[in-house]
C-alpha cells in the first residue's frame, strides 16, 4: 500500500493560488503523487475508479469558510496485483475531476482596529450554485486481501467561483476566488493511514468523518464525507 510523501513540490509552481482554502496550501506537499512516466502511460490499464464523493466541512482562519460541494471523480489504477492495488492520480496539468459549489460562506475580519478604532469585517456567499473543473493529487489504496482502503486527494479548482460580499465599511462587492477541496479516509501525514472496509472491490462506497488531528488541527473543522467509486474496465 502506497503512502505517498511529496519531496521538493509546491501548489504555486502549476496549480492556481488560492487565498481562500488553506487546507491544500498546507497539507498537499505532503500527500502528492511521484508518479512515474511509465506509472502515467500505464494508468488506467487496470481499472478506473470513477464516482461521487460528496463532503462538507468548515476552514477556521482569519477567514472562517463553511462549504458544502459534490465532485465527480476518476482515479485510474496505476498498479496492482492480486492483493492490492493504488491508483495514484496527479494531473496538474489537466483536470480530471468536476466540482459543483454548493455552498460558500465566508466570514472575515482584521486582526485589529483601523485609526478610527473600529474593525473591518466582511462575509461573503456563494452568487450561485455552479460547476467547476478541477485538478486532482493523491492517492488510493485498495487492500484486497484485508477488503479495506484508505486515500486522501486534494483538489483545486482551475477557474473561480463568483461570492457575493459585503464590506462593513464599503458596502456590497463581487469577487472571483479559486477554490480548494479535499477528501479522504485521514490527514496523509497521519500514519499508518486508516482503512475503512469495502465488501466488494468493484465499488468502494463510504460515510466518513475527517476529524483534525496534525496539521489541519487548528485549520479545518471536521469534514463529513460519502463517497461512490465505481470499478471501471
Amino acid at each position: 500500500m502506497r503512502q505517498m510523501i511529496c519531496r521538493g513540490w509546491s501548489i504555486g509552481e502549476k496549480w492556481p493560488q488560492c487565498g481562500c482554502h488553506r487546507l491544500v496550501l498546507a497539507v498537499v506537499t505532503l500527500a502528492c503523487v511521484g508518479m512515474t512516466g511509465v506509472a502515467a502511460a500505464e494508468s488506467g490499464k487496470l481499472g478506473v475508479y470513477s464516482g461521487t464523493v460528496t463532503m462538507s466541512g468548515t476552514e477556521i482562519g482569519q477567514e472562517n469558510v463553511t462549504f458544502r460541494a459534490s465532485v465527480k471523480v476518476s482515479l485510474p489504477l496505476t498498479d496492482g496485483d492480486k492483493s492490492s492495488a493504488t491508483a495514484e492520480v496527479s494531473d496538474v496539468d489537466k483536470p480530471s475531476a468536476t466540482a459543483t459549489i454548493q455552498q460558500w460562506d465566508l466570514v472575515g475580519k482584521n486582526s485589529s482596529a483601523d485609526s478610527d478604532g473600529k474593525v473591518t469585517s466582511w462575509t461573503c456567499a456563494l452568487a450561485a450554485q455552479v460547476e467547476v473543473p478541477m485538478n486532482e493529487q493523491g492517492v488510493l489504496n485498495v487492500d484486497y486481501r484485508a477488503k479495506k482502503h484508505s486515500m486522501f486527494i486534494a483538489l483545486v479548482s482551475t477557474k473561480p467561483i463568483m461570492l457575493n460580499c459585503t464590506n462593513s465599511r464599503s458596502g456590497p462587492y463581487k469577487k472571483n476566488q479559486h477554490v480548494s477541496l479535499f477528501f479522504g479516509t485521514n490527514e496523509p501525514d497521519v500514519q499508518p493511514w486508516k482503512e475503512l472496509p469495502f465488501t466488494d472491490a468493484a465499488r468502494l462506497t463510504a460515510k466518513h468523518k475527517l476529524m483534525p488531528v496534525s496539521n489541519m488541527k487548528g485549520r479545518n473543522g471536521p469534514l463529513d464525507q460519502e463517497w461512490d467509486l465505481k470499478l471501471m474496465r
